[in-house]
């Protein structure tokens, strides 16, 4: 996503959802450098269950970018979505084992 006008110094805001850690997470990427990658400025969701809400996320992402209503709604899907099927179940025993 565009960050907000007031951050003419970062690049990029990323989210999504990962099904395997149960979050969504949100990156926040500085502009970058001439011949390097943009760096990380900011980092949530990279832990299990960080953020389960898209009210979590939205206020997570609200002082870099802003999160739009249709992107929202896919996250929740991928969420809904993601939390079905024997990966998922796996994925949360391996959760409570760490």
């Amino acid at each position: 996503m565009k960050p907000l006008p007031e951050h003419s110094d970062l690049f990029e805001v990323a989210v999504g959802w990962d099904s395997g850690l149960g979050t969504f997470f949100v990156m926040v990427f500085g502009a970058a450098d001439a011949g390097h990658d943009p760096d990380v400025r900011h980092w949530l969701g990279g832990q299990p269950r960080q953020i389960v809400t898209i009210e979590e996320l939205q206020a997570a992402v609200s002082p870099y970018a802003e999160l739009p209503m249709e992107l929202a709604k896919r996250l929740s899907i991928d969420q809904r979505d993601g939390d079905a099927g024997p990966s998922r179940r796996l994925s949360r025993l391996i959760s409570r084992l760490l």
